[in-house]
């Protein structure tokens, strides 16, 4: 098979996603930290909650492209027994 620039793209954007993931977990306790802080205004909090939000939006689509993959090599194993 000969790659393509969307297969490009794709990987692109997984190793992007997983970056991402990578980084937010990175940082939890001090976001858990700035969001039960009562000194700390509503707009930083609803930021915090979106920015989780996107986290699990794209480790859900990192999660399922990944499974997706390794599901399809493995019945491509299995059709060459």
């Amino acid at each position: 098979m000969v790659p393509t620039f969307g297969m490009l793209l794709t990987s692109l954007l997984l190793v992007l996603a997983l970056w991402w993931v990578k980084e937010m977990l990175g940082s939890w306790r001090s976001d858990f930290e700035e969001w039960c802080d009562p000194q700390t205004e509503w707009i930083p909090r609803l930021c915090l909650i979106g920015l989780w939000l996107v986290t699990l939006v794209i480790a859900f689509v990192a999660i399922s492209f990944i499974i997706y993959t390794v599901v399809m090599a493995m019945a491509g194993l299995w059709s060459l027994l």
